[in-house]
């Protein structure tokens, strides 16, 4: 990895806030997310863009962009890691920022995301913060009416793990991380923590996972500091059809099923009897969704094994029928199907 760009960080006063901002192959989206972060009303910050081994022109667009304003920092990988966990562990390795926020490439900042974010953190003496965002859809170019958490009713669900500090600021209590086990709260766009959490853990982002690997950091920093959420938009986030999770959503259902298990099994002595029932219940879930998609794909031993480990999370008729009906292949299945005179699958 190079630095090949930017103000050499000995020769700089540290700013009050270090962006990293992993990339690959994002020449399209790149430009918006530096400019996102140039233009925040806390203008103490150092940018640290980590180009991924692109094959595109986003290291030169970083490149140009480091050359205008001494705040952009750029490091580059020779070869590219396909993992968004090396990317950001390399940046928060050199990052020298009091505070440090995440943007993914393909992503925007609102301008007052930082300033509120920090004055969320010194409020409340919280070390790790997060917040909402908003979906913008690249292919009808339509932003989302409704905010992410805002729509699937976060404060609502999450009433029991959260204490209102003002109109707009929450603490979660120290039992958030059981709520965690079931509904995806934190996106790491949002994210904005005090880098004294990077002392507490020997392992930052986890580079054996594709994907969930934030989420996994999440529930680790979680047992050292309370968490604050900030109830504004402070990220836009592009959906698109070349982002990691749309391109492999199965290997991120499944990586998500590990990371939740792992967690399960370290959390369940402080958890109640409903709380474990409501995670065992989500994990099984999953593990159906990951059985009857290999069962569509004709991966028939590997579905009964998806479809069996669902049944042993949670025991459920819909899942012993599944395991049944995997023994079939689905091309038999559907041609049985239409012989009887019923529509296929």
């Amino acid at each position: 990895m190079s630095e090949p760009q930017g103000a050499p960080p000995e020769l700089a006063p540290a700013p009050r806030v270090s962006a990293v901002v992993p990339a690959f192959n994002a020449a399209r989206y790149i430009g918006g997310a530096i400019d996102s972060l140039r233009s925040q009303t806390l203008a103490d910050i150092e940018i640290i863009v980590v180009d991924d081994g692109s094959g595109d022109d986003t290291l030169a667009i970083a490149k140009r962009y480091a050359a205008i304003d001494t705040r952009v920092r750029v490091l580059a990988r020779a070869t590219p890691s396909g993992k968004p966990s090396i990317a950001r562990n390399q940046a928060l390795a050199a990052a020298r920022g009091r505070y440090i926020a995440f943007l993914d490439a393909d992503d925007t900042s609102v301008p007052t995301r930082l300033e509120n974010a920090v004055r969320a953190l010194e409020r409340t003496g919280a070390l790790f913060a997060f917040s909402d965002k908003r979906r913008f859809y690249e292919a009808t170019g339509e932003l989302a009416p409704e905010t992410t958490l805002g729509g699937a009713r976060f404060i609502e669900k999450a009433a029991p793990y959260l204490e209102r500090t003002s109109d707009n600021l929450y603490l979660c209590r120290p039992n958030f991380p059981a709520f965690l086990l079931t509904f995806i709260a934190i996106n790491t766009s949002t994210v904005v923590f005090d880098r004294e959490l990077l002392a507490l853990e020997p392992t930052w982002f986890d580079e054996s996972l594709v994907c969930f690997e934030d989420v996994d950091l999440w529930f680790r920093w979680a047992e050292h500091t309370r968490v604050a959420f900030v109830n504004e938009v402070h990220t836009i986030m592009r959906k698109h059809a070349a982002s990691i999770t749309a391109g492999d959503p199965l290997a991120t259902r499944i990586d998500g099923i590990g990371v939740r298990q792992a967690h399960l099994a370290r959390l369940r002595g402080r958890l109640s009897p409903p709380e474990i029932a409501a995670a065992e219940q989500n994990i099984s879930e999953l593990q159906f969704h990951v059985a009857y998609e290999k069962w569509l794909t004709n991966d028939g031993s590997d579905s009964r094994r998806w479809f069996l480990a669902s049944w042993r999370t949670r025991p459920t008729t819909t899942a012993l029928l599944g395991y049944l009906k995997a023994w079939v292949p689905r091309r038999a299945a559907i041609a049985a199907s239409r012989a009887l005179g019923r529509p296929g699958e």
